[in-house]
């Protein structure tokens, strides 16, 4: 595993290279799961976690999105719109029931094997 795992909350902002994965509104079990996920990957690069939480800034949170790889998200977040926009993107995988979106976004994360190749694949993809 990587020395760095690096968890950026806002209004922060890094200018490391990585890969960067925006955690939008992740809940408890969610994040144990992406933890014991990251913890198998053997040659993990640096990851950058944007982590944001239905308290904070809008404004961040879409900054961060244009930059990151990766966008994890809480399907059964309270903030629908932000759901709703998240499930919309090409690079976006969630936890939970997705409802009326998904027929739009089929990119669900069952277990950690599944969320382990998720990371894997990424990381291969961009060469990280």
């Amino acid at each position: 595993m990587s020395d760095k795992v690096i968890l950026v909350t806002p209004p922060d902002d890094i200018l490391v290279d990585g890969l960067r994965i925006l955690l939008v509104d992740l809940d408890n079990n969610q994040t144990q799961m992406l933890s014991d996920a990251l913890t198998v990957i053997s040659k993990l690069p640096t990851i950058i976690g944007y982590v944001w939480n239905s308290t904070y800034d809008v404004e961040w949170l879409l900054d961060k999105k244009l930059k990151s790889n990766l966008i994890i998200f809480n399907a059964n977040s309270e903030k629908d719109a932000i759901i709703g926009y998240m499930a919309a993107q090409s690079n976006s995988y969630y936890f939970g029931e997705l409802k009326d979106l998904s027929e739009v976004n089929k990119s669900t994360i069952a277990d950690v094997h599944e969320l382990k190749q998720l990371l894997e694949n990424t990381i291969n993809k961009y060469g990280i």
